[in-house]
């Protein structure tokens, strides 16, 4: 890793902190800008990372300098990770909040990529480029960040055929100048995805400047033949532009309005473990469980019991107690919650195993089973840290498809909503500390604006009470 563009963008995004307010709301956020700051450097890089530009999108439009601070951050950080398909992740959420701010800076982010080596899917060049493009709303910014992302050797770009039929419809005597531009900037090696989007360009246009679509052909045929030689890749021709191999892909203006990103915290999660009845799961074997809803309790019982997987039989327990507790006497109901406890210990480390854990805590405590509730709760903070705690290996790299503190951060939401203190968990972990303090800079920033809290954040009977005075008004 080349060193020189970092010490360029770390100069160029450094900003002085703002001087902390006079009032106590002032005070607030800036003890928990202080407190997020210091929980994001504590965590491994890739939670650590994804922790900055969450709580930039948070300060975003309240306090402009600390949220371009926060990216600068992750920035540096990002930069230096070795993985290209974490690297493009996050420099294509960092590109979409720092554009706004600052688009010289962004690009700069952009433009301290090298081209990626051949072979390698992940593109962080384009994808940077291509989130950057796509928040210019000004046709004569987007059209030279366009140039000059060609230049730079992005090609994969998304952005290409939307820039190439705004052209044609809006800025006509600009249409052959920038098909020509994308024509002539295949790269001397292109990759196969990139002969590809020249493909699909040369097919869209066809009719358009025949001369120039005969170049691109003509072209793309002598790139396949050469990648053939070089490597016996054997794409087809005409396959379709190739994404980079992860979430990379920046969104098209017409999946994202990129000019106010803004992180949803109220997920639109149902933590019931009715894991049979259609409940998106990680584990595959809680995924089609027998049905249990309308069969005698004793049978319910049997049924679950019977399931070969130990995760199937916990999941299946812990959805008897928790639908039809009303059916069982406290005797009862501790067995089964000490049953489906002992269960648990089999399940597959994963989100479901969180949930079904942190389920279990919270009945056996509000039941006053304190002893279960406290097993159940050293159990989960077991099992938290061992899906996410890593090693230095794998803390530099993308799991499983998805930005890396999303399950943090949904299980942040969880016990939120659930008024469950992580510590009284036994759960320390700096990740779940820092973006519990987002959950509470955020609602700072909507109680200075005076909007009440999201539907998503109020208990059922509330919800329940709006929707019946609703259906009472006229229409």
């Amino acid at each position: 890793m080349v060193h020189g563009p970092l010490l360029i963008l770390s100069a160029a995004l450094a900003l002085q902190a703002p001087e902390p307010g006079s009032t106590a709301l002032d005070r607030r956020k800036s003890e928990l800008i202080q407190q997020i700051e210091a929980a994001a450097a504590a965590e491994q890089p890739v939670f650590g990372i994804d922790t900055q530009i969450l709580a930039a999108s948070v300060l975003k439009g309240h306090d402009d300098a600390h949220a371009a601070r926060f990216l600068g951050d992750a920035a540096q950080r990002t930069l230096l990770l070795a993985d290209a398909a974490t690297r493009a992740h996050f420099l294509k959420r960092i590109a979409e909040l720092l554009a706004p701010l600052d688009a010289r800076r962004a690009e700069s982010l952009c433009a301290s990529q090298s081209r990626r080596p051949p072979g390698q899917e992940a593109d962080p060049l384009a994808v940077c480029y291509d989130q950057l493009i796509a928040g210019l709303k000004d046709w004569d910014q987007a059209r030279e960040a366009f140039a000059r992302a060609l230049a730079a050797g992005a090609y994969n770009l998304s952005s290409t055929e939307r820039l190439l039929k705004q052209a044609r419809d809006n800025h006509a005597a600009d249409f052959a100048p920038l098909l020509a531009a994308v024509v002539d900037g295949l790269p001397a090696r292109p990759e196969a995805d990139e002969i590809a989007r020249l493909e699909t360009v040369a097919e869209t246009w066809r009719r358009t400047e025949p001369a120039l679509i005969r170049q691109a052909l003509a072209r793309c045929r002598a790139a396949r033949a050469a990648l053939t030689r070089r490597s016996g890749h054997t794409a087809d021709a005409m396959s379709g532009p190739k994404e980079p191999a992860s979430p990379l892909a920046a969104a098209t203006p017409e999946e994202q309005d990129s000019s106010k990103p803004k992180l949803n915290f109220n997920f639109d999660l149902n933590f019931d473990l009715g894991f049979g009845s259609g409940k998106d799961v990680e584990d595959p074997q809680l995924k089609g469980l027998p049905e249990i809803a309308n069969l005698p309790l004793d049978a319910a019982l049997a049924l679950a019991r019977s399931q070969t997987y130990a995760g199937a039989r916990a999941a299946m327990l812990a959805d008897i107690l928790d639908t039809r507790s009303a059916e069982l006497d406290s005797t009862r109901w501790a067995w089964l919650a000490e049953e489906s406890l002992r269960e648990s210990g089999a399940m597959r480390t994963s989100g479901d195993r969180l949930i079904l854990l942190a389920e279990l805590a919270l009945w056996c405590y509000q039941h006053g089973e304190k002893a279960l509730a406290a097993t159940a709760a050293q159990s989960l903070a077991t099992s938290f840290d061992a899906l996410v705690q890593c090693g230095d290996a794998s803390c530099a790299i993308f799991r499983n498809g998805g930005a890396p503190g999303t399950l943090i951060m949904l299980f942040a939401e969880y016990l939120r909503k659930n008024n469950i203190e992580p510590a009284d968990l036994g759960l320390h972990h700096p990740g779940l500390q820092s973006r519990w303090l987002l959950f509470e800079l955020d609602a700072l920033f909507e109680d200075k604006s005076g909007k009440k809290d999201q539907p998503e954040k109020k208990d059922k009977s509330d919800q329940t009470d709006q929707q019946e005075k609703k259906e009472g008004q006229p229409s």
